[in-house]
């Protein structure tokens, strides 16, 4: 089945035009969150300063410059590299927030809808147009909470995951300089996409890996003479926090806020967000839990890297699939998993469609689908029964992504596979 190449434009534009119609005009407290961060850079009052648990309060000159100004709604803190704040205060004083806002409420659909093109073009041998693999992949991530949650916010994560599966593509295409320095980019802005570097090294991708590790030592010493090392000294502290705390909300999808709604384990705080509009639960994590965490990441990092060295050992390429499966899995034991962080492995959904057919490969999607829509979102929380239960059911729905991904991967195993091919019909 081909369409003709500019089918895809008309996604993008679509794309776009409809997360407009849904999403301009509301707030946007994550983008705010680094925006503030650079406001107060030269203040020194970035991060929240959180001591053995990350309650996601923002720091207090925040609260009350904001209260000052009459602000209203929630406000996040700022859990990135300090290289972005400082980057971002070079840019308060020149561009207000309104327009910057106008700029990523325009941008970020387009980034969404581009990492959908961008996995749909790394399906090989497929009767399915990636026109195609790309309105469906689109529309998924569209009418799903990982997806709006992330347009409405305009969250990091959109940019971030854009540029994991870039890295993945440019990998299988032959680019390994492109892959390394979209993957140091990610990494540099949220510190997992580092992660994927078990896999590139367990599947012999070593000029990949090496372009990373020079372009991630060279941001990382841009990040330090831009901020100094006291401010990486306070980021560092707080990613200790976030390691050590469960963060339980309805939209933490990950095995620890999982655990902490079914066997209470420590003792839990009610943290009411800022205008009441939002509320979540925090738990420090005990001595042991947080040794199994550790243990269940490195379990995982070493099953993957012996699993992509097994499947490359007879010179074939691992099927593409392997990676979004690598990515479920690793974020599902991360300390904190909102449901926009698995918006990379989602990317890839529509390749059921190339691998199982039209019919079943869309029921797979409904089967996605359905699960993560906010109706189901709603109908879900106002049940008697478990109070995580939104959480749990997102948990469960990014295992069965990791599985469908799989059971795709597996399925497709013994075809032929080698540098990535233009499709028949592409851009």
């Amino acid at each position: 089945m081909q369409h003709p190449a500019y089918y895809t434009w008309i996604v993008f534009a679509g794309v776009m035009a409809v997360s407009w119609w849904a999403f301009a005009g509301d707030p946007s407290p994550d983008l705010m969150a680094t925006w503030l961060a650079g406001y107060f850079f030269e203040q020194g009052a970035v991060y929240p300063g959180s001591e053995g648990v990350f309650t996601m309060q923002p720091p207090d000159a925040w609260i009350a410059e904001l209260d000052a100004a009459g602000h209203e709604g929630v406000v996040y803190p700022y859990v990135y590299p300090p290289l972005w704040a400082a980057l971002a205060s070079r840019v308060v004083g020149v561009l207000p927030f309104p327009l910057v806002e106008i700029v990523a409420t325009l941008v970020n659909p387009l980034l969404l809808c581009g990492m959908v093109w961008l996995a749909a073009r790394t399906a090989r041998d497929s009767d399915v147009s990636v026109p195609l693999m790309t309105l469906a992949g689109s529309l998924l991530l569209l009418a799903t909470l990982p997806g709006a949650a992330a347009l409405e916010q305009n969250q990091p994560q959109i940019i971030v995951s854009f540029l994991v599966v870039a890295a993945i593509e440019r990998s299988r295409a032959g680019a390994p300089v492109t892959a390394g320095l979209a993957l140091a980019v990610a990494a540099a802005i949220k510190v997992s996409p580092a992660l994927l570097v078990v896999a590139w090294l367990g599947a012999g991708r070593y000029r990949e890996s090496l372009v990373f590790a020079i372009a991630g030592l060279c941001l990382a010493l841009a990040s330090v003479l831009l901020a100094g090392w006291p401010m990486h000294a306070a980021f560092l502290a707080e990613l200790d926090a976030i390691r050590n705390t469960v963060l339980a909300t309805f939209f933490t999808y990950g095995v620890d806020p999982v655990v902490a709604g079914l066997v209470p384990a420590g003792e839990s705080q009610f943290i009411l967000g800022r205008g009441g509009e939002t509320a979540w639960h925090v738990v420090e994590k005990p001595a042991v839990w947080s040794m199994l965490s550790t243990l269940a990441m490195v379990t995982i990092l070493a099953v993957a890297a012996v699993r992509f060295h097994a499947a490359s050992r007879d010179g074939r390429e691992p099927d593409v699939l392997g990676y979004p499966v690598f990515l479920v899995a690793v974020t599902l034991v991360s300390p904190l998993a909102w449901g926009y962080h698995y918006l990379a492995p989602m990317a890839f959904l529509p390749h059921l469609l190339a691998v199982f057919g039209l019919r079943t490969g869309l029921l797979a999607l409904l089967a996605v689908l359905i699960p993560l829509t906010p109706q189901s979102f709603d109908l879900v929380r106002s049940l008697p029964v478990v109070s995580q239960m939104p959480a749990a059911l997102g948990t469960a729905t990014m295992i069965l992504v990791g599985l469908l991904l799989h059971l795709a991967g597996r399925r497709r195993a013994g075809r032929p596979s080698g540098h990535l091919q233009r499709p028949p019909v592409s851009l």
